[in-house]
């Protein structure tokens, strides 16, 4: 029996809820691809670490042939190509009495998460709609269409590949207000590192007068940074 676009949802929201949360992870990117690309030189490449807890970021360039690394970022936020959100990073779970953090004020809370989270929103939330099954970057995956029911910009998903065999969401794409105009941002995600937690890897963002694409490199997610890379 063909499972339901809603069943195939619920799955995808299960695994998705799921998922490891490294308490770290790190990547690299080209610095003309963040909004730190004031602070570069051209063909910087930047070593981002993100503390997942928070979001908090540590930033450093890459050295080269000419000149040697250097620190952009103590604690700050990123943002991806065109000032796309990087809110994917879900917060660990608190110590009693710890404060929990703020919403950053240039990430969005995580576009896919507080329209997955819980299961008794799909009726209300979403027409969701089977297109078919597609093949992305190799794997065998659901094709879902999503149209709000109301509040599109609090339930701005629009399109998930959901891996049949695991249920893992392989991409999705939601809808962003760029300031001049509404376009669309789309996350893949593969699994990385020794314990294969699935990450995102590509970003691309189609905005009204523009198109940014980004891939991250080098992923991998260390067990400790000093707590001094993420003080602002």
């Amino acid at each position: 029996m063909i499972p339901s676009a809603e069943a195939i949802f619920l799955r995808a929201q299960q695994v998705w809820m799921q998922r490891t949360v490294p308490r770290y992870e790190s990547f690299r990117i080209a610095c003309d691809q963040t909004f730190l690309s004031d602070r570069c030189a051209p063909d910087d490449t930047v070593q981002f670490t993100v503390r997942t807890s928070d979001g908090r970021t540590f930033a450093v360039t890459l050295p080269s042939a000419t000149a040697p690394s250097r620190v952009l970022l103590h604690g700050g936020y990123i943002t991806g190509p065109d000032g796309t959100p990087l809110g994917f990073y879900r917060a660990l779970p608190q110590q009693p009495g710890a404060i929990t953090p703020p919403v950053p004020p240039n990430m969005t809370q995580d576009p896919f998460l507080p329209t997955i989270a819980t299961v008794n929103v799909v009726s209300r939330a979403y027409e969701i709609t089977l297109v078919g099954t597609e093949r992305v970057e190799g794997y065998e995956c659901d094709h879902l269409r999503l149209r709000p029911l109301s509040d599109p910009e609090r339930f701005a998903l629009r399109e998930l590949w959901v891996d049949e065999p695991s249920g893992n969401v392989v991409q999705l794409v939601y809808a962003h207000n760029f300031g001049n105009g509404w376009g669309t941002v789309s996350y893949r995600f593969a699994p990385q590192g020794a314990g294969a937690a699935w990450s995102i890897v590509h970003i691309e963002a189609n905005a009204p007068a523009e198109h940014v694409a980004s891939d991250l490199d080098d992923i991998s997610f260390p067990v400790a940074m000093p707590d001094v890379d993420f003080q602002p």
